[in-house]
């Protein structure tokens, strides 16, 4: 009875076994290579974290400013600053979507706007007839985004606009803060915590506030255009980059414990946590950005290293440190499923 008991037992062992050999052969994310994602121009581009291997993702864009990256559904977010349009796509640069609707910028002094209680009008000028009124998804220089769960935030380089949110297809798109915002050029979320963090950089702030832009706290005093935002979250500090002072920053998450990281950049702007590996990456370019490039560090600022040298016009950068471009998502459905687990 005993071994007849023994043999029920041992038959779906065998089976688990005989499949987790079968299927771990076509498991490729242990294979998968760590990614580091840029805006260069009119192209999104990605290379492995030390910078070997260059490639292409998405060309001929309309100048993408800043571009957050959906691992579990691999997907890649990107605003385009002189369109006014925000867009994504596979992570391998196929299906472009515009999700978002922009209203192009348009040379300074052609379009006035007024704002108030959330309701905006333009004038174009010289004089061409009554004033217009916006419509609510339209943008103006969307600049920021930033991707968590089923929604996709984003900040717009103009105090009427401000920040706002929608799902991931775009739709539904919801007010989160007017004013007192001038120019947010960065967002970074902690869902758990229900906060939202942005670097002002005309306003010289960082700020947070609840998901639902209520409750807007200045965290530290005045910075000199602050630009890049991270947040680790398990360590609870924030890390910034401050472009007109070439100072890479961080603090607790309110504030408080300021340590200057990095001194001595010339104008640094974006910047990316590779908390695996207790890494910092940010962009440092000149005043044009035309001579730009993308730099690591320790968490504490130690042993600088030069990831990518001679690009220009860098803007947004991000990471994807689980190799999850590696994993083919076709080859097999484990593969996949794999990938997207450890994601979460």
């Amino acid at each position: 009875m005993r071994n007849q008991l023994f043999r029920y037992k041992l038959i779906p062992l065998v089976l688990v076994i005989t499949l987790l050999f079968s299927y771990v052969p076509c498991i490729s994310y242990a294979q998968g290579r760590p990614k580091i994602y840029w805006a260069e121009g009119k192209n999104i581009k990605r290379a492995n974290l030390d910078g070997s291997n260059v490639e292409d993702v998405l060309t001929e864009l309309g100048l993408p400013e800043d571009i957050a990256l959906d691992l579990p559904n691999l997907r890649i977010y990107w605003t385009e600053y002189r369109t006014g349009k925000i867009k994504m796509a596979n992570l391998n640069g196929d299906a472009i979507v515009e999700i978002v609707n922009g209203f192009p910028r348009l040379p300074s002094g052609n379009l006035h706007i007024r704002c108030k209680n959330g309701k905006c009008e333009g004038r174009v000028t010289p004089n061409e007839g009554e004033p217009f009124v916006i419509p609510h998804n339209l943008l103006n220089a969307p600049s920021c985004i930033t991707h968590a769960k089923n929604k996709i935030y984003w900040g717009n380089n103009r105090h009427y606009d401000g920040i706002r949110r929608a799902n991931l297809d775009g739709t539904d798109i919801e007010d989160i803060i007017h004013l007192p915002l001038y120019d947010p050029v960065n967002i970074a979320l902690d869902i758990k915590s229900g906060k939202m963090y942005w670097t002002d950089r005309f306003h010289d702030k960082v700020l947070r506030a609840n998901m639902d832009g209520s409750h807007i706290e200045h965290l530290v005093p005045e910075r000199l255009e602050p630009h890049g935002l991270a947040l680790d979250l398990r360590a609870g500090q924030m890390y910034w980059t401050m472009n007109f002072a070439g100072l890479l920053q961080r603090s607790d998450l309110n504030g408080e414990n300021l340590e200057n990281l990095v001194t001595g950049l010339s104008h640094p702007l974006d910047i990316a946590l590779d908390l695996r590996e207790h890494k910092i990456y940010w962009v440092d370019c000149d005043r044009g950005r035309s001579m730009c490039k993308i730099q690591r560090a320790n968490l504490d600022g130690s042993n600088i290293t030069d990831v990518l040298t001679e690009l220009n016009y860098v803007r947004g950068i991000a990471l994807d440190t689980e190799g999850v471009y590696d994993v083919s998502p076709d080859t097999n459905k484990l593969t996949t499923t794999w990938a997207n687990m450890k994601t979460q």
